[in-house]
């Protein structure tokens, strides 16, 4: 395999996801960049925003701490502090977001998120998919429309009616140095993460499905390991793929990473008695038309599961794991 020193690989998601593959990325010598989300209505960063009109910060925090400096642990610790529930007016706020929130008003959203990057000596860089405030706006099966992440991503699992279509209640425009970051990309990777949360809405920011489908990077999706039953119930591998398809992606995706790591028949039904999610499978039938239609252009199976995920009951992607594989493209 050719040198990877300095190869840039751009990201693009929200949520855990964001972190795990970012936090992956950090041990290898690439040049990643973190393209963030901003559209977040719940918690604490949901508060900031109603109260203080803050650019949601909470997928940019945690690619911050992804790809932070581990050895610089006590700003590392502050960071991630989150004040206990009391009855106070810091119930449950997170001094990342304060000062992510302090940074925005003093320097603007982009600076402020370079200079806090600064602070915890990141390797690499992260931006905001865009500095509009928007909030996402799901049409549901039945015809009644949601407004805010949170309504659209927290429905019950008795709540049966699937997502129609998903849109923004005002325009935003790609961040010019997310769109700069993709066009000078070597790889482009989408995912993991929820799809119609935390995918989806970047490609709804006018200006960055025309530069993926423009940059001559690369292209890769991960997409996830289970299903999530607001969002993508029954949904398999070529279901997320052409669901991205529908929302501007205009190129094939020059790999799409499969799990092959086996999960235990017990957990499985845990996960489909709690919260009602099934494993993301990909079929050779599926696999078979994927590839003939030119939607994708070639798979990698490999082992993506987190062995300690596993032993707490959780099935998640392994950081090491994930990047190892991106990288090895």
């Amino acid at each position: 395999m050719e040198p990877f020193n300095g190869k840039r690989i751009v990201t693009i998601g929200g949520g855990t996801g964001g972190f795990v593959v970012n936090n992956g990325l950090r041990q290898y010598p690439v040049s990643p960049t973190a393209i963030c989300t901003v559209f977040d209505s719940g918690g604490n960063t949901g508060q900031l925003r109603d109260q203080r009109g803050a650019l949601p910060q909470g997928d940019v925090r945690r690619c911050l701490l992804a790809l932070a400096n581990w050895d610089n642990e006590t700003l590392r610790q502050l960071f991630e502090h989150r004040f206990e529930k009391n009855g106070s007016p810091l119930d449950d706020y997170s001094i990342g977001n304060l000062l992510l929130l302090a940074a925005q008003k003093e320097w603007g959203v982009v600076e402020g998120i370079k200079r806090i990057a600064s602070l915890l000596q990141v390797s690499g860089t992260v931006l905001p998919v865009s500095v509009d405030s928007a909030h996402l706006c799901a049409e549901l099966s039945d015809g009644e429309k949601l407004i805010g992440e949170r309504y659209i991503d927290k429905r019950s699992l008795e709540d049966d009616r699937t997502i129609v279509r998903l849109t923004l209640n005002a325009r935003a425009f790609a961040c010019r140095e997310a769109v700069e970051a993709i066009q000078n990309a070597h790889m482009i990777v989408l995912g993991p993460g929820d799809l119609y949360t935390s995918i989806i809405p970047n490609l709804l920011v006018e200006g960055i499905a025309e530069a993926i489908n423009d940059s001559l990077a690369r292209l890769c999706y991960v997409p996830n390991l289970m299903t999530k039953w607001s969002e993508t119930r029954g949904f398999g591998v070529d279901t997320f793929v052409r669901t991205l398809q529908s929302y501007g992606i205009k190129r094939p995706f020059d790999a799409v990473l499969v799990n092959t790591t086996p999960i235990g028949d017990e957990l499985l039904t845990h996960y489909l008695m709690e919260e009602k999610s099934e494993p993301v499978r990909l079929t050779n039938d599926v696999e078979t038309t994927l590839l003939a239609s030119a939607a994708v252009r070639g798979f990698v199976k490999t082992n993506l599961v987190s062995a300690s995920g596993l032993v707490a009951q959780l099935i998640r992607h392994d950081s090491q794991l994930l990047a190892h594989a991106i990288v090895g493209l």
